[in-house]
């Protein structure tokens, strides 16, 4: 790089009075070294913003910066001016901003923070999920240096500039940069300015130029919004420690992860419950804060509690990877694919065995009838097993009516006993694989307001959307209960697939119902926060190493099944086994109604093969006493 045009520059603006030659040289290498060895590493773009109210000093930070940026050629430079050019749209992650102050004037760094500022930093990095990164070259007075570098942390602590470094010059000529840690042992949440590094003229002492600042939180409280969601997360008073306390799958993560940073939690409880309800009463002061509102106005740190990821949620909050994926299955009650009456008789034989079986009739009719037209009916009777008043004479009738009868005697035999095996074992017919089956049968879905909400984005629902039933709870088992409750109606319940499995498992209804197999949607559950957190890019590290491990599936699997075991001893024995005894009852009424109409249709087919033989013996009587006349 050639100092010479530097300094040429400085001469040049009649600025050689402020300080002497040889510190300018020492500042210039300071910001070279944090150029081309620090940001250079980070990012191919560099955004550097002048900060003057001197016209002066500004030229001459103009012409500095602009010396220094074109000895690095592989990246694109930009350059702003406070309130000097008009907005430049676009994130802005590496920045490097050069601030003069005076004792007589405003800060000039004030000029950055107002929302008039032609840079917009904040507005321009709004959308974004991870940290940028701010080094701030701050030229005043030593007199003004604590001032004006608290104000400046202030202002990163406030929204969330985690990589935030200041760097001042004194009159010794030295080169000091300062930062900030949000929690250390003394206090939480405090931008107190600590000395990180120094410039000993050619580097700076210690390598890390943005140190890691969350290794330990120092039991620094963090404020966890909870949504009581079992087996997610479960809330209950702890006597022993006077507060309220969290379990479940999601809050034994967070404990987890809160071990591991070294803080303690606050449980904050959202006893609201569908969306339409904190919709309605937002802006409402007097009504409870939703929890999105929370972590938007920074209220909170994060939120647990079964929150499912969708775009609207991302726009406004920030997430980590996803620790759990919720499978959306639809469930629906298996008495609706029961055979039926006339069903269940054709049913043990395939339809080809029947076809063969009726043609043979038909021919063996059609030939009686222009042969043997009296005794044309007694086939019949061989093939349902009712006994002959007499043989026939001809030997010819003999042999068929004794291949009509040995043939019949197996296939009444197989017929009888898979019938009656059928009716015992309660065969349903072919169980359906996707809810668009279910809608094609004139079914209609039931869930969740918060689910319906989601759900609408998806094609299929959007097109039949009157298909479905709102159900005013956020709770998967209340939408069970609900398709419980509705009996004989045709709906089917969509909830996530664990919750379904538990809660038919503790309820003992897990053989009355069917889960189809395909998935309706699969979501991500997260742990939502506020953008520009400091914890995503360290929740996203633990969680991936909490999954590598197998923990979290383990902590999943374990939730599930306590919350089972909890929800089946709270039912009462007695009201277990009423259950229990009522179950077994139905399924012998089903039985029994089974054989009766089985019955009752083969003794109303003898009666009407009865009536025809009646009718046949009187035409062929009126016949024959014709013939006689």
């Amino acid at each position: 790089m050639n100092e010479s045009k530097i300094y040429a520059s400085y001469v040049e603006s009649k600025l050689i009075g402020v300080q002497a030659e040889d510190v300018n040289q020492y500042v210039v290498r300071a910001l070279k070294h944090v150029i081309q060895d620090v940001f250079a590493q980070l990012s191919a773009t560099l955004i550097i913003t002048l900060a003057t109210s001197d016209a002066k000093m500004e030229k001459w930070f103009g012409n500095v910066v602009g010396n220094l940026a074109s000895t690095w050629n592989s990246v694109s430079v930009q350059m702003l001016h406070v309130n000097h050019l008009p907005h430049v749209p676009g994130r802005k992650y590496c920045n490097l901003l050069l601030v003069e102050s005076s004792a007589h004037r405003i800060y000039i760094f004030t000029y950055i923070l107002i929302p008039s500022s032609s840079t917009q930093i904040n507005e321009d990095n709004a959308d974004s999920d991870d940290h940028e990164y701010y080094f701030i070259f701050l030229q005043t007075r030593d007199a003004q240096i604590p001032a004006e570098l608290q104000q400046i942390l202030d202002h990163c602590l406030n929204n969330f500039w985690l990589h935030c470094n200041v760097m001042v010059q004194t009159a010794q000529m030295e080169v000091l940069i300062y930062s900030y840690y949000p929690y250390t042992s003394q206090r939480c949440q405090s931008a107190q300015p600590q000395l990180v590094n120094r410039f000993d003229g050619q580097r700076m002492i210690h390598a890390p130029m943005f140190p890691h600042k969350l290794r330990q939180l120092h039991q620094c409280p963090l404020t966890v919004v909870v949504w009581n969601a079992p087996p997610f997360v479960e809330l209950q008073w702890d006597d022993r420690a006077g507060q309220m306390d969290a379990i479940g799958f999601e809050a034994t993560l967070i404990k987890q992860l809160a071990r591991h940073l070294n803080c303690s939690l606050i449980w904050h409880n959202v006893t609201l419950e569908t969306v339409a309800t904190y919709q309605k009463n937002w802006g409402d002061e007097r009504q409870p804060m939703s929890p999105l509102k929370l972590l938007i106005e920074r209220h909170a740190n994060l939120s647990v509690g079964n929150f499912r990821k969708t775009a609207g949620r991302n726009n406004m909050l920030t997430s980590p990877v996803a620790h759990y994926y919720a499978p959306l299955v639809a469930t629906v009650a298996i008495k609706h694919f029961q055979f039926g009456q006339l069903t269940l008789l054709y049913f043990p034989f395939q339809s080809c065995v029947w076809l063969l079986l009726l043609v043979a009739l038909i021919l063996h009719g059609l030939i009686y009838m222009w042969r043997w037209r009296p005794i044309g009916l007694q086939v019949l009777e061989l093939l349902l097993g009712v006994t002959l008043v007499r043989l026939p004479r001809s030997w010819l009738q003999r042999v068929i009516y004794a291949h009509w009868l040995y043939g019949s005697i197996p296939l009444r035999v197989v017929y009888q006993s898979l019938l009656f095996h059928f009716i015992r074992l309660q065969l349903f017919e072919t169980l359906p694989y996707s809810f668009e089956q279910l809608l094609a049968s004139n079914f209609r879905g039931m869930c969740s307001s918060n689910i319906l909400s989601m759900l609408r984005e998806m094609p299929q629902v959007a097109h039949n959307y009157e298909s479905y039933i709102s159900i005013p709870s956020p709770y998967d088992e209340v939408v069970l209960d609900a398709l419980h409750q509705m009996g004989d109606g045709r709906y089917f319940a969509i909830t996530g697939l664990d919750t379904a499995v538990a809660h038919l498992t503790a309820t003992n209804r897990q053989r009355s119902y069917h889960i189809l197999s395909q998935y309706i949607n699969l979501q991500q559950v997260v742990i939502y926060m506020p953008k520009h957190t400091y914890f995503k890019e360290l929740f996203n590290d633990m969680l991936r190493n909490l999954d590598a491990s197998g923990c979290i599936d383990f902590w999943r699997r374990d939730a599930f099944a306590k919350y089972s075991r909890r929800t089946l001893q709270q039912r009462s024995l007695s009201q277990l086994q009423d259950d229990q005894q009522e179950h077994r009852q139905n399924e012998q009424l089903r039985q029994l109604i089974g054989i009766y109409s089985l019955m009752g249709t083969l003794y109303a087919l003898s009666i009407l093969v009865f009536c025809a033989e009646l009718l046949c013996h009187r035409l062929t009587k009126r016949k024959m006493e014709r013939r006689l006349l």
